[in-house]
């Protein structure tokens, strides 16, 4: 075994070096790209051209396009893409290999799902969609918007407003355990997107028990599972006292993609369930509104890969053979 591991190690290690120096040399533009007069800093084939993978921020803004009915170019790039051939040439050239989603609007290359849903907002204003006509439901948007974090959770970071991204580590590593020896080598050689992820220390060590094995893990997800838990309980109580169907009302805003996006992944998670019985009935009547909408449909179902659904019937399955991973995905109170 080691005869094989030690020269696939030494491998990728060369591999980075070669890359870092390459990197080095590589012009940058990502300053031009954030400036004001960065209109067309890149070639492109249509008005709007998404870069996106299955994680969080990607689903965030493919709910938005789809809610505002924005038709786009899709990227979907996941662990098995080849980037040489899903990603044009010049994107792959110029821009860092791990900023996604990354939204084009003619040409000008848009970062962080959350500003990329204002902006886009802000593009059909005219139109009046996802954005609340009575003054006292703006006041309740703006609210809640004031709470959101500006961090995407493609950083893979263990921190305060990456809670969905915390909350989700066994789901990766039960989606991790599929992949083989060969297909990481493939991935890292060849999929410049997949590289961050694959280097990161809380998903580079993990396997689906290292949460409730490994004590800082733990503690996070704890903190995640916390944290989470207050916002539905807000939820809940928006949704009582604003008599719904949406979160600040009668419309359907950024808030309302965002918990989509959240409830979903507390599904894939198994722990949905138990978090609606835990007092939160009309939590549950929201998520059975969201479920028909077609734009978890079009922008969440149709993207969901085999290894994910297969990911969460292995977190079902230990659940049954485990109680102490058992409890730890059981709500708080």
């Amino acid at each position: 075994m080691l005869t094989i591991i030690i020269p696939l190690l030494a491998g990728i290690s060369l591999t980075v070096l070669v890359l870092i120096l390459l990197q080095k040399r590589r012009p940058r533009i990502q300053a031009i790209l954030a400036s004001e007069n960065a209109t067309s800093a890149l070639p492109y084939t249509h008005e709007w051209e998404l870069y996106h993978n299955a994680l969080a921020p990607s689903q965030r803004i493919c709910v938005g396009l789809a809610e505002l009915n924005i038709p786009y170019k899709s990227y979907y790039i996941t662990m098995e893409s080849d980037s040489r051939d899903a990603i044009p040439t010049h994107i792959m050239k110029e821009l860092p290999n791990h900023q996604l989603p990354m939204l084009l609007h003619n040409g000008r290359a848009l970062y962080n799902s959350r500003k990329q849903m204002k902006y886009l907002i802000a593009q059909q204003a005219a139109n009046g969609q996802m954005i609340p006509a009575a003054a006292d439901e703006k006041s309740r948007l703006e609210e809640w918007l004031s709470k959101t974090s500006d961090l995407d959770d493609d950083e893979f970071q263990l921190k305060p407003g990456n809670e969905i991204f915390t909350i989700a580590l066994p789901l990766w590593a039960a989606a991790l355990e599929q992949v083989s020896y060969r297909r990481m080598v493939k991935t890292f050689l060849f999929n410049r997107f997949a590289r961050k992820p694959i280097r990161a220390t809380a998903i580079r060590t993990l396997k689906l028990l290292s949460v409730l094995e490994n004590p800082k893990l733990n503690d996070a997800f704890e903190t995640a599972k916390e944290t989470i838990e207050a916002q539905l309980d807000e939820i809940e109580y928006s949704l009582v006292k604003h008599k719904g169907p949406c979160i600040t009302g009668e419309t359907f805003t950024q808030i309302d993609v965002e918990t989509m996006v959240l409830l979903d992944r507390l599904n894939l998670m198994t722990m949905l369930e138990d978090l609606m019985n835990s007092h939160r009935p009309n939590l549950r009547l929201y998520w059975e509104n969201l479920q028909p909408r077609p734009s978890y449909k079009k922008a969440i179902l149709s993207y969901r890969r085999p290894d994910i659904k297969a990911a969460r019937l292995k977190i079902l399955a230990t659940r049954e053979t485990n109680k102490g991973f058992d409890e730890m995905l059981r709500v708080n109170h």
